[in-house]
């Protein structure tokens, strides 16, 4: 698979990532990562956990990458592992590697799936939830992309619980949050950051 590091893209192979992966309690992988925020303050956060960040967006993973590759007095955190890859075409080394799959304020076809319940996203979590790993979702409850509905806790429970069960999922939350449970993104920051933003939060456990 493609990863990327602050000297730009390489090739890791599915033995050089068990042998990584090895080293670690548990493995997160947070699908549409973005600016690489979370899985970094995460690994910082938890040492013992490799914090996988994917997104197709080579530039920002390279500058997420650059910090994480700082010593650990600077911010860094060299548990922190970014993937270059499009959600709906994740590298078959990520297959049952997660323990944990983060998707926090979705945009675009992911957020799409999200909404309607889209078999697709089954297969997506199939593919890299281990055999008891953890789901967590957040949305932004005040939009939605053109033709659907503004989300809502139960239209969000409704949308996702066939989908989920699929893919071997048990929804065990779907509620609102508060600016103060906001998940530790930058987009969570820009968007609850000196407002009363709504959020939908569903959790599911395999």
């Amino acid at each position: 698979m493609e990863i990327i590091t602050r000297r730009g893209p390489r090739r890791m192979e599915l033995a050089e990532f068990h042998e990584l992966r090895a080293r670690y309690s548990s493995t997160l992988v947070d699908l549409g990562t973005g600016d690489g925020a979370w899985p970094r303050r995460f690994a910082r956060d938890y040492a013992n956990v490799l914090a996988i960040g994917v997104d197709s967006d080579r530039n920002a993973l390279r500058e997420a990458a650059k910090l994480a590759e700082r010593k650990p007095a600077r911010g860094g955190a060299s548990n922190a592992l970014y993937v270059a890859a499009q959600v709906e075409a994740l590298p078959a080394e990520l297959h049952s590697a997660s323990d944990w799959i983060t998707i926090y304020f979705p945009w675009a076809a992911l957020l799409k799936a999200i909404l309607s319940g889209d078999e697709q996203l089954a297969d997506i979590l199939n593919s890299i939830g281990a055999p008891r790993s953890r789901l967590s979702i957040v949305l932004n409850g005040e939009a939605a992309p053109d033709g659907f509905q503004i989300p809502t806790p139960e239209s969000v429970n409704k949308a996702l619980k066939s989908t989920l069960a699929t893919a071997g999922y048990r929804i065990t939350r779907t509620e609102w949050l508060d600016a103060a449970q906001a998940p530790a993104t930058t987009w969570a920051g820009r968007l609850v950051k000196g407002s009363r933003r709504s959020m939908i939060a569903l959790d599911a456990q395999r």
